[in-house]
């Protein structure tokens, strides 16, 4: 991807805009196997939380950073900031411009990657999946697609009376408190 790509002014798709590529992503869902849900892929699908008081996001677009054999530890792009959502894919394209030309995997290492995710204010949004409550159906998104993936408006939060900007906000006052 060119450098003046990544430098120009992206925003955020309309409603309708978003609809419309999420129809034409929903085309290429499948079954997911476990080979899918690796770190470095990102994935849309839906997800049944256990704990139904919390507000939670029921079609995650999650970048998955861990698995192990009952959890999937991702990054759910709903939750980010918009600005946010498109300098961490940049840095994701930066420094795997290489393979995405060739159509190849992310290489991708979350201990590599936590310092930055936690330092630039990306902790809010890591959330903790439990893997049979996620769907067993979802979209693989090809590394090539991500600025077009990360620019939808697709969060379908159970809370409805807040936007994602406002949740990451409220996420990281709780996350201050915790500390």
């Amino acid at each position: 991807m060119a450098r003046s790509k990544l430098n120009k002014k992206i925003k955020e798709l309309t409603p309708s805009q978003s609809f419309a590529k999420v129809k034409e992503l929903l085309k290429e869902k499948r079954k997911m196997s476990k080979k899918d849900l690796v770190p470095g892929n990102l994935i849309f699908t839906f997800y049944n939380a256990k704990d139904k008081t919390q507000t939670y996001d029921r079609t995650p677009l999650v970048l998955v950073l861990r698995r192990n054999s009952t959890h999937t530890l991702g990054l759910n792009f709903h939750w980010i900031p918009l600005s946010m959502r498109i300098n961490l894919i940049k840095q994701i394209i930066r420094m795997n411009e290489k393979r995405i030309k060739r159509n190849q995997p992310l290489e991708f290492s979350y201990k590599q990657l936590r310092p930055m995710l936690k330092s630039l204010g990306y902790a809010p949004c890591i959330r903790l999946y439990i893997n049979s409550r996620i769907s067993k159906t979802g979209v693989i998104i090809p590394p090539d697609r991500l600025m077009e993936v990360a620019r939808l408006k697709t969060e379908t939060f159970t809370n409805g009376r807040y936007s994602a900007t406002q949740l990451y906000a409220m996420a990281r006052k709780a996350g201050r408190k915790r500390k």
